[in-house]
């Protein structure tokens, strides 16, 4: 039982976007299983019933104007292609022929993997224990493992019995109360001459003995690793004194448009980043970076996933000549290094704890950019446990929502089948993807054909702004998706007021419309503002 937005093989056969992920709904769907060719009252017949849809199943109908109002339930009998449902189920007025049947339950399966997870876990195998059990009156009871040198003796001598003397059943019933152990009792010899015994809590002491004595047994026992000595705080990376809270706070603005970049050198921003979809107009971008004569240093963005065969994207970027690169994936940053061009590493590297942060700078990445992933309080947990110089965060943005092979501009705005054929319309088309209410995503292609989805809705952490200079932070950047000159300029003048002390953190969020937060969520403790 699958639940997908669609499942195809197609990956496996080359990019083809006009046969891969329909992208038609939202939802996950069950198992495609046919299409209506007729309705009626609590009943609906389907082109063809599969063999695997049994009573009992659940079945919704596909309603693409409306995924929250669906009709479906469990089927309650099949007559060839006729499913039948409970009486009064489905309002079958809404269901018209055409429409698409998905399974969406298996109870049969269901109870299956029910029975996997519930009830008591089972223990692992227990190691089968074969007892030879002998002795005389007047000298102790010896039992061993048989093939083993586990060898136990009673404490007192056998003693003649009166009456109950030894027995095999007696001494497999003792012997064999080995629950919560690792041990099960297999075969028992007993070599016992005459009639004897020994009193039972005796016998209960050598059971315990034995069990200990197997377990210690060099040939039996788990051989213990090697003790580490490495402790966490020892594989910290070294804090030497904050050179960070030598010069003041710095501005990083990634640009996406031409007029973005020229609305940033408008404002006095000496540190740009550009990403743009198409990176073959990066030699451009540069130029008319350096053509301003501001001085602004430009880092271009790679691709966040960069294939075997997409080594031409590096080419591209190096040709361009910039101030230096930011890294999205870490086969760039090898290449870049190589060539001597600066680097620094954006949030897909996920750098949340100071293990990778001191792994990623050995590698030679300048900065690395925090994670999203990372709320307020694990940022400042994060810049007390490693050098803040190493780090900078993104204070304004548009969330990235997903990043998908599937290119929905291909898919939906041309009849081609990958760039080769396609036309690139993200060239001249904006697209946004509505959710169930309302809000309108902008989704963004890069040079691969890759599309990012963005939050509709920008979010800052400016609240934070203070804690986090308190901390020895002093790398913020703000990035821009699709604002236009003035808008441009509205946010960036912000910010500058906030890292300049002019402007309260507190009351950035609103002037902005923007959700005041840091990272992917604010934590599972943190109250909303």
């Amino acid at each position: 039982m699958t639940f997908s937005r669609g499942l195809f093989s197609g990956w496996m056969h080359g990019v083809n976007h006009q046969q891969l992920v329909g992208a038609m709904y939202g939802k996950k769907r069950g198992y495609f299983v046919g299409t209506v060719t007729a309705v009626e009252q609590d009943s609906i017949q389907l082109e063809a019933v599969p063999d695997h849809l049994k009573n009992g199943d659940g079945v919704v109908f596909e309603n693409l104007k409306d995924t929250n109002d669906e009709q479906g339930g469990r089927i309650y009998g099949i007559r060839g292609r006729w499913l039948d449902f409970q009486r009064g189920r489905l309002r079958s007025q809404y269901i018209r022929p055409g429409m698409r049947v998905f399974k969406t339950g298996d109870q049969v399966l269901e109870q299956k993997l029910r029975q996997s997870f519930q009830g008591d876990i089972p223990l692992r195998k227990k190691m089968r224990m074969d007892l030879i059990v002998s002795g005389k009156a007047g000298e102790p009871l010896v039992v061993q493992v048989k093939g083993q040198e586990v060898k136990i003796e009673s404490s007192m001598v056998l003693e003649v019995a009166a009456k109950r003397p030894l027995t095999l059943e007696s001494l497999k019933e003792q012997f064999g109360r080995l629950g919560g152990t690792g041990f099960e009792l297999g075969e028992v010899e007993a070599n016992l001459v005459g009639e004897v015994i020994v009193p039972v809590s005796e016998l209960n002491r050598m059971r315990r003995a034995l069990v200990d004595g197997w377990s210690a047994d060099e040939s039996s026992a788990i051989k213990p690793h090697a003790p580490i000595t490495a402790t966490y705080r020892s594989l910290l990376p070294q804090k030497a004194d904050d050179s960070s809270a030598l010069h003041g706070p710095i501005l990083h603005v990634l640009c996406r448009t031409d007029e973005q970049i020229d609305a940033a050198l408008a404002c006095g921003i000496t540190h740009l980043y550009a990403d743009y979809e198409d990176i073959r107009r990066y030699a451009d971008v540069v130029k008319r970076v350096r053509e301003h004569g501001s001085g602004a240093k430009l880092y271009l963005a790679t691709p966040r996933i960069q294939k075997s065969s997409e080594a031409g994207f590096f080419k591209l970027i190096q040709r361009a000549e910039p101030d230096g690169v930011l890294i999205r994936n870490l086969g760039a940053i090898s290449y870049f290094r190589d060539a001597g061009i600066p680097i620094t590493g954006d949030f897909s590297l996920n750098v949340s704890n100071p293990l990778s942060a001191d792994f990623l700078k050995q590698t030679g990445l300048e900065r690395l950019t925090i994670s999203y992933d990372l709320n307020i309080e694990q940022v400042l947990d994060l810049l007390a446990s490693a050098p803040p110089e190493w780090f900078e965060i993104t204070l304004h943005q548009h969330m990235p929502m997903f990043h998908m092979e599937h290119c929905a501009f291909a898919a939906f705005l041309s009849k081609g089948t990958d760039f080769t054929n396609c036309g690139r319309p993200c060239d001249h088309h904006k697209v946004r993807l509505r959710d169930r209410v309302g809000m309108e995503h902008p989704l963004k292609a890069d040079v691969g054909c890759r599309n990012t989805l963005f939050n509709a809705v920008p979010q800052t952490g400016a609240q934070f702004f203070t804690g986090l200079m308190q901390a020895g932070l002093r790398h913020y950047r703000v990035e821009l998706l699709e604002q236009d000159i003035p808008e441009t300029k509205r946010i960036l003048e912000t910010y500058q007021a906030l890292l300049r002390g002019s402007r309260a953190g507190e009351v950035i969020w609103r002037d902005l419309k923007a959700q005041s937060q840091l990272g992917v969520t604010r934590g599972t403790m943190a109250e909303l503002v």
